[in-house]
């Protein structure tokens, strides 16, 4: 098997195996953002505050929720974003599989501070963006909204839970 054969193999498969994992997350949870396709509750929000900007993110922390992430969504603004919340840091990736817009992704380790940012990625682009650091958390965010705001590595973030 060449190399290049053994890549359309792996993408034709890790395309199945996420098409699958969503076809299942689908009746798991229900969406929030607005979006919800059923009556359930919504998730928990967060205040996050970045490089003098504050916004809120949906918190997404469990593996039905984290896997869906902002599958369903239509669109989204620069005042809320999708948390990817690992509870444990660790190396971890996202994926646009299926997603209706595009992205920046802000990978975040326990301490708060910025470790990798992709920006403007689009959807269904067939790659995966991993963490490449011990990250805790994954900030989805309208594209572009690392250049407008001065987003940088190494910047701090702060998150500001809702007792």
């Amino acid at each position: 098997m060449t190399i290049s054969m053994f890549r359309s193999l792996h993408t034709l498969l890790l395309v199945m195996i996420l098409g699958l994992s969503f076809a299942v997350t689908q009746a798991d949870e229900p969406q929030a953002g607005g979006n919800s396709k059923t009556s359930g509750p919504q998730l928990q929000t967060v205040s996050i505050s970045l490089n003098r900007v504050t916004m809120r993110a949906v918190v997404a922390d469990s593996d039905p929720s984290r896997r869906r992430g902002l599958l369903g969504w239509d669109t989204i603004t620069d005042d809320l974003g999708m948390l990817l919340d690992f509870v444990a840091p660790g190396q971890y990736a996202i994926h646009m599989q299926g997603m209706k817009f595009p992205i920046d992704a802000i990978w975040i380790d326990a301490s708060g501070n910025i470790q990798v940012i992709y920006e403007e990625i689009p959807p269904n682009s067939g790659q995966i963006y991993p963490s490449m650091f011990p990250c805790r958390y994954c900030l989805e965010v309208k594209a572009g909204f690392c250049k407008r705001n001065r987003i940088k590595m190494g910047q701090k973030v702060k998150f500001i839970f809702p007792e």
